[in-house]
């Protein structure tokens, strides 16, 4: 498919990019043509990021109604969560109308002093969508315009799937297995739901809360995979697993999301002597091509047993990429093919130390995609599944013509 790069004028990067019916767009915060950001509260954030998602639609030639799936990647304190929340709903709800897109809320890092919101999107115009709403489903605490799933075409959306009951109520209270069982339990209804299965999922995304250090990250991903892999195909879909600091409640200890395509004529990318998981013979796979795209998952600077390589963010960086370029030559793909990258690094200190960390990562970025390069969404995590880890990045390609 053809390309189309759109800028709204607040940043280099390319804001989104259009592959036939598909929009990426990449994280949207709160700045002005400078890169500041333009209001302190969280209303006014939101109002801007909505603002500006809605006039770059226009200029890609969609609307606000095509926005099938939303991601809300938002940063404050612990016991300020729920007021966050409650500001920010009360804004976005006016920009959909209901049924609106999927939504899934992480609290993480940002990378910008003063920027509370960032909000990134997949959007589908044209086509008849399918509300993927299973009875007896999950419910939110509260009316929001916002859905479990659509369907558009071959494609299954799935938005953030909780340890939740019918209203809104933590399950498993601090048993991270429990929640786990929950979470893909509701994921594996939504696939079906859109006709398909766990075999259809190509993209899956576990956030989850842990702050132990050293072995104890390793053994907790392991506690929390063993569960996971009861509702993993074999092989497995591509996808990222990332420690955050924290979800909508301060109880939910995980939450997965997920893409699916229906359909059997699929290529997996599993490039030979590259990195591997910590548990042996998981059928974990690194990417799928399928159709007209391609989603490689998380990749990460490890070797085959999981444990870091480079204990700097440059080397680790590098790494990734070239993990990632290997990984796009499995379906004759290269960099140019690439239209979304989403970039989860580590980085603490002051604010000049997390620009520099940042300013590393886009150099290299740079030696592998030259601008325009594809439209990006980073977010700073709490740590990955694995000890010493400083980045991990997913791409989204698109076949060419």
């Amino acid at each position: 498919m053809t390309k189309q790069i759109f800028w709204d004028g607040e940043s280099l990067e390319p804001q989104a990019v259009r592959a036939g019916d598909l929009i990426f767009v990449g994280g949207l915060m709160a700045t002005n043509g400078d890169g500041e950001i333009v209001a302190t509260d969280v209303a006014g954030q939101a109002r801007a990021i909505f603002d500006r998602l809605s006039a770059l639609l226009r200029q890609a030639g969609a609307g606000m109604a095509d926005v099938v799936k939303h991601n809300i990647y938002f940063s404050c304190d612990a016991d300020a969560v729920g007021t966050l929340l409650e500001e920010l709903d009360s804004v976005r709800a006016g920009y959909f109308t209901a049924p609106g897109p999927t939504t899934t809320e992480i609290r993480c890092g940002l990378d910008k002093k003063g920027a509370r919101l960032m909000v990134d999107a997949w959007v589908v115009t044209g086509g008849k969508g399918e509300l993927l709403d299973p009875p007896g489903h999950w419910r939110w605490a509260k009316e929001l315009p916002f859905v479990h799933g659509w369907k558009v075409g071959d494609m299954l959306f799935v938005g953030g799937q909780r340890s939740l009951d019918a209203d809104g109520k933590v399950l498993g209270l601090g048993d991270i297995e429990v929640q786990t069982d929950e979470a893909f339990r509701n994921l594996d209804t939504m696939l079906r739901q859109g006709g398909g299965d766990r075999n259809s999922l190509m993209r899956q995304n576990t956030y989850f809360r842990f702050f132990g250090e050293g072995r104890e990250v390793t053994d907790y991903w392991e506690k929390m995979t063993n569960v996971r892999r009861r509702y993993m195909s074999v092989p497995s879909a591509a996808g990222a697993g990332l420690r955050i600091q924290g979800m909508g409640d301060a109880d939910e200890l995980i939450q997965v999301e997920g893409i699916g395509m229906l359909g059997d004529d699929k290529q997996r990318l599993q490039p030979s002597n590259h990195w591997d998981w910590s548990i042996p013979n998981t059928q974990f796979t690194q990417g799928w091509k399928i159709g007209k795209l391609a989603f490689i998952g998380g990749q990460i600077s490890a070797d085959d047993k999981a444990q870091a390589v480079g204990s700097d963010i440059e080397t680790q960086t590098r790494n990734v990429f070239e993990f990632i370029r290997r990984t796009l030559a499995e379906g004759g793909l290269d960099e140019s093919d690439v239209a979304k990258l989403y970039i989860y690094y580590h980085a603490e200190g002051s604010w000049a130390e997390i620009k520099a960390t940042r300013a590393v990562i886009a150099n290299v970025q740079g030696e592998f995609y030259p601008q325009p390069g594809p439209a990006v969404t980073a977010i700073r995590v709490a740590g990955f599944a694995f000890e010493n880890l400083l980045i991990e990045i997913e791409a989204m390609a698109v076949t060419r013509d």
